[in-house]
């Protein structure tokens, strides 16, 4: 199992377009435990622009460098060494050229530690210590600057943790100061894998309406489902371009026939990752038939912000799509369980745009309860 870390972010169309309007990008920091023992986020680790998906990923390996100065307002740090891997338990020291050594100064266990500081720069009384986290290109990027100046002689030490927070902040750049949020952060501890998938990931978005984040332990929902079904782009215009009813039904027919042949031979001959490598295919080929005829519903109501999760019964060649009201409309949701009319208008525009997308349905249930 990989240790690195993966935060992604997925957004609706809805979402991207009032974060857009109001020119936000995306920004996460990691944090660092400084010489004192606090728990501290100070720099943007990275700014990107605006995606309907985005993701971050970083391995569990840390480096030092320094500045000579905190960098003011937008303006991006300014790399003044040469980035020195370093491991919890390792100590460097910074001669007089401001390249890192092997130091003889005591260790400091899950620490990364600066035991001497010996370079003076002129016009300044110290220096400032970055702390970088590797990507998975293998070059390091500043998560941290010490804003406590270190003078000659002077040590220090640093304990990057594996939390991250991210928020919407405007005219942000990588690698700035962090000076305050515009959008609410979201903080998440990814120092254990996750419960459901053994892995340190987690995928998240943004409800501007709720002005709230949502985290996950699975990958987001596919904005278009037709990407993994091979039907046309929804939207397209064109339906001639979809998957016919003769094509629906010759595709349950031969995902049947294989599946029978498979249960004959897979106790015996069929073992290990060719069996699962079988088996997931039939899964892609049961969801393509049996959720093309939906799939511009469910594409409009994600877009909408809803979320959309579905279930394949492969014995029965058969699927179902359960539908989320986003969290903005979850909190309209009567005592009694009735469905408040803005999801009612919300399905209705989506099934006249599939009526209109894809004619002819047989056997495809567009039922909302």
């Amino acid at each position: 199992m990989t240790t690195d870390r993966t935060v992604a972010l997925w957004e609706s169309a809805y979402n991207l377009g009032k974060l857009s309007t109001n020119g936000f990008s995306y920004c996460i920091a990691k944090s660092v435990l400084d010489s004192t023992g606090a728990l501290t986020y100070n720099m943007v680790w990275q700014s990107k622009h605006l995606s309907p998906r985005a993701s971050v990923t970083w391995t569990v390996q840390y480096g030092l460098n320094w500045t000579l100065d905190i960098p003011v307002g937008n303006a991006q740090v300014t790399v003044g060494g040469i980035w020195q891997a370093c491991d919890p338990g390792q100590v460097f020291d910074l001669d007089s050229n401001g390249l890192f050594q092997p130091s003889s100064v005591a260790s400091k266990p899950a620490y990364l530690k600066i035991g001497k500081n010996g370079y003076h720069y002129d016009g300044t009384s110290g220096i400032h210590i970055l702390v970088g986290v590797k990507t998975p290109e293998g070059e390091f990027e500043p998560i941290y600057v010490d804003t406590t100046e270190l003078g000659l002689n002077m040590s220090s030490w640093y304990q990057p943790q594996e939390k991250a927070q991210w928020w919407y902040e405007k005219g942000v750049q990588s690698t700035t100061m962090i000076t305050g949020a515009v959008s609410d952060v979201c903080d998440y501890d990814l120092t254990t894998p996750n419960s459901l998938t053994n892995t340190y990931y987690v995928s998240t978005t943004y409800d501007y309406d709720a002005g709230t984040w949502s985290t996950a332990l699975v990958p987001p929902p596919q904005a278009s489902l037709t990407g993994m079904m091979g039907a046309d782009i929804v939207g397209a215009g064109d339906p001639n371009d979809d998957l016919n009813d003769n094509d629906l039904d010759k595709i349950r027919k031969d995902v049947k026939e294989i599946m029978d042949i498979l249960n004959r031979i897979s106790g015996d001959k069929l073992q290990g990752p060719g069996k699962e490598v079988f088996f997931g295919l039939l899964l892609f080929a049961t969801a393509a038939a049996c959720l093309h005829g939906v799939n511009t519903i469910v594409n409009k109501l994600i877009d909408k912000g809803y979320g959309a999760t579905a279930t394949i019964a492969v014995d029965k060649v058969s699927a179902t799509v359960t539908i989320t009201p986003p969290p903005r409309l979850q909190g309209l949701l009567t005592a009694s369980g009735a469905i408040p009319p803005q999801v009612t208008t919300d399905w209705n525009a989506a099934v006249t745009a599939d009526s209109a997308d894809n004619p002819t349905n047989k056997g495809v249930s567009t039922t909302k309860s």
